[in-house]
């Protein structure tokens, strides 16, 4: 069986995020390693706590991802994921521009 994980994108923010469990209940985290985990056969119970957000407008889009835990931590299974979840594969190209305007902010 493949383990998944529940993502969708925080209403508010347009952040991605992870569905997590802990002792109070679920919650959203936009770290992947705290992220409940399940086979895929044992999901539904990620799914329905997912739907649930989604009605309460917490979330938008939630959808299950294959992952696989690794000495590092949980990793997407698939490329597009793992963009979502780490950023581009590449160093993006910045102007001057940018680069005044991200010392400006900071």
């Amino acid at each position: 069986m493949t383990l998944q994980v529940y993502t969708a994108s925080l209403l508010k923010e347009g952040l991605v995020a992870y569905l997590c469990i802990d002792t109070e209940g679920s919650y959203w985290s936009t770290d992947l390693n705290k992220a409940a985990t399940a086979e895929t056969d044992q999901a539904e119970t990620l799914k329905s706590l997912a739907e649930q957000a989604e009605r309460e407008n917490i979330v938008i889009a939630a959808y299950a991802v294959d992952v696989e835990l690794t000495e590092n931590g949980t990793r997407p299974l698939e490329n597009r994921e793992r963009i979502r979840a780490y950023g581009p594969t590449i160093t993006l190209p910045q102007s001057s521009d940018t680069k005044q305007a991200i010392v400006r902010a900071a």
